[in-house]
């Protein structure tokens, strides 16, 4: 493939990656399972800015204490079906403790599976 066409190719694929990050905040806000059960795979790792390791159904039951997200400064580095997106994430909500506020500093790391990019590993550190 030409490198203009590679580089065209990786900047559109760039763009539904960020596109994709955007709905997922944004269904994470409205609690839209059916959303985020597609869009993160079911082998999904997260761990957690308190260094807690949790799995998909770990994720989908903390969803119904956020009430937004706000996302910022991403950038997408992909190697072959490989995306790694780094960004900033500022998640407000109220959990049975009380309203709570988090920025954090996040890394993403997705795999395209059957033509459609989900994310496979997730990793947020809190920021001061």
């Amino acid at each position: 493939m030409p490198f203009a066409l590679l580089a065209f190719s990786q900047s559109t694929e760039k763009e539904k990656i960020i596109a994709l990050e955007n709905n997922i905040a944004t269904s994470i806000a409205k609690h839209d399972y059916k959303y985020l059960g597609a869009a993160f795979a079911n082998d999904i790792k997260i761990i957690s800015a308190t260094g807690d390791v949790a799995d998909k159904n770990d994720m989908l039951k903390a969803v119904q204490y956020v009430t937004s997200i706000s996302l910022s400064g991403m950038e997408v580095k992909i190697v072959g079906n490989i995306a790694i997106v780094t960004g900033i994430e500022i998640e407000n909500g109220k959990d049975n403790i009380g309203i709570y506020s988090n920025k954090m500093r996040f890394t993403d790391i997705l795999e395209k599976r059957n033509n459609q990019w989900q994310i496979i590993n997730s990793q947020a550190t809190t920021m001061k």
